[in-house]
């Protein structure tokens, strides 16, 4: 089951914002950016650490996911308006941020644009921008063709393998993850397969793709494109976890927005891969954050 129910905030504009509330009631505030896939139930997989760590996990779902009202593809930056009004309504002042894999773009755009509010980010597995060459030349060819089907034919994208994709997660997210797990081999294959991943990671897949591939190809279209900020801009601490044996988002990626951030520092994790990475390393993870 999800942490304690919040029901989706209204926007200005009435759009609803997805949310659910993790960890300690009364700790210290993160704002978490889930992946892709992902939903605001992923951090169902880390309440009992956030608990232990004294942390208040809010989790946000980006627009077209779970709770969250679908919304026209804006810049990085713009889509910080809706972590801004959630940060208010909560009545959060100051608070950190965590983006896993997909996520990182959006906490760090959320860092970019209130660096009176965002006190440091830890990105987990974290994406690079996709407009670098390099970046993208260095993900698996599978990978690489569905980046720029999602950019240049979102229509035959979507036809051929995001709707497919989200009815296989919304329906048998069991199923989905097994797939994952095969594609990924070890380590990510042990972590997936746990029974306590497959009972917690579950219920955030099949929210995911509640809307179908919306958010999804919302997603891989804005990571794309240009960012609208410069990583360099950043003020904050930003901590970076990343496996040396992730198979999804690869390492280059860690070490180019460890290059670009000026207060940024990098833990490379040996036996750890993308999903191993942020699962089994949670501990650890959580207790760098202030």
């Amino acid at each position: 089951m999800p942490g304690p129910v919040a029901a989706p905030l209204i926007l200005a504009d009435g759009r609803r914002l997805g949310h659910a509330l993790y960890g300690a009631d009364d700790g210290r505030p993160v704002i978490y950016f889930h992946g892709l896939p992902g939903s605001r139930l992923e951090c169902q997989l880390i309440d009992a650490a956030a608990k232990a760590a004294g942390i208040r996990v809010i989790a946000p779902e980006r627009p077209g996911y779970g709770q969250s009202s679908p919304r026209p593809a804006d810049t990085l930056l713009g889509d910080t308006r809706d972590i801004a009004s959630l940060a208010d309504a909560l009545a959060l002042e100051r608070f950190a941020v965590i983006g896993v894999s997909g996520g990182a773009p959006c906490a760090l755009a959320c860092a970019y644009a209130m660096p009176e509010r965002v006190t440091q980010v830890t990105l987990v597995a974290g994406l690079g921008p996709l407009q670098v060459h390099e970046l993208r030349a260095d993900m698996r060819a599978s990978l690489r063709l569905l980046i720029r089907a999602a950019t240049a034919r979102p229509g035959l994208f979507s036809l051929t393998f995001g709707r497919p994709l989200a009815f296989l997660g919304h329906h048998w997210p069991g199923l989905l993850i097994r797939l994952m797990a095969a594609l990924n081999g070890d380590p990510d294959r042990r972590t997936l397969l746990r029974a306590s991943t497959l009972r917690n990671f579950a219920p955030s897949l099949r929210a995911c793709f509640a809307q179908g591939d919306r958010g999804g190809l919302r997603d891989l279209r804005q990571y794309r494109d240009d960012w609208g900020f410069q990583l360099t801009g950043i003020v904050q601490p930003v901590h970076l976890w990343h496996g040396q044996r992730d198979p999804v988002v690869p390492l280059s990626h860690g070490r180019y927005l460890h290059a670009q951030i000026p207060r940024s520092k990098l833990e490379l994790i040996a036996e750890a891969g993308h999903f191993s990475l942020p699962i089994d390393y949670q501990r650890q993870i959580l207790a760098m954050v202030a």
